[in-house]
């Protein structure tokens, strides 16, 4: 029953995507699908603002999340572009709870239509997913060795936002992170990513590293200098 309901749905979210494709609080029509699943994050968001614990709240995301596939396939399915913030949210939560390949669907689509993340998240789409994906490999690499860290997320990421706007501080911070996973396994894309980094932000923290990898490879500066100190990037 609950695979027969879930295709259901999703054939529903999707024609009623193609006749009506503006999910906004206020836009949409009593009844439909879109108007069902606002009411559902609505519910869900209050529940999570009563979790302290962020381990938890990405927990409890996750118990969430299957609830919204059904709607988000159809929607995506539809391709009709319409800003959807239970879309982008859901790409959020995927985002928190680490199902990068989920999440990275959900941002080639909303980029794709240039949608806009909700009104409670202050920064933009794109910047939201580099810097979520950035963060999350950074976090993993000071748990475990570079070369299990899965470079692709970040790849993908920065692939998909080529084009977009964002603080060059946030697309540094991803360089700075493929640039540490890659390092034992590909260090010429290391290097350039390590060098991507720094020449977007100066302070990163990778100069140590990035210095490193030019005297391995013999291709230090004349009169090059390490930084005295670079915990991040050591």
């Amino acid at each position: 029953m609950s695979i027969c309901r879930n295709h259901f749905d999703r054939i529903r979210a999707a024609r009623e995507a193609e006749t009506t494709p503006t999910a906004v609080p206020g836009a949409t029509a009593p009844g439909t699908m879109a108007d069902k699943m606002l009411k559902l994050i609505a519910m869900h968001r209050a529940a999570l603002k009563a979790i302290k614990s962020r381990l938890a709240k990405i927990a409890a995301k996750a118990t969430f999340l299957p609830e919204y596939t059904a709607y988000v396939d159809g929607v995506v399915a539809a391709g009709k572009g319409g800003q959807d913030d239970v879309l982008v949210t859901v790409m959020l939560w995927r985002l928190d709870t680490g199902d990068f390949e989920g999440a990275l669907a959900l941002a080639a689509y909303a980029l794709r239509h240039d949608l806009a993340m909700p009104d409670f998240i202050a920064r933009d789409l794109p910047t939201t997913v580099v810097e979520e994906i950035a963060d999350a490999a950074l976090a993993e690499l000071d748990r475990a060795d570079a070369d299990t860290v899965n470079p692709e997320p970040i790849r993908e990421a920065l692939d998909l936002t080529a084009e977009c706007d964002m603080p060059d501080e946030v697309r540094a911070k991803a360089h700075k992170a493929l640039g540490l996973i890659l390092t034992a396994t590909a260090p010429e894309a290391a290097l350039e990513h390590l060098a991507s980094a720094l020449e977007l932000d100066a302070g990163c923290g990778v100069k140590t590293k990035l210095n490193a990898l030019r005297k391995a490879q013999g291709k230090a500066e004349p009169n090059e200098k390490t930084e005295p100190t670079d915990p991040a990037g050591s």
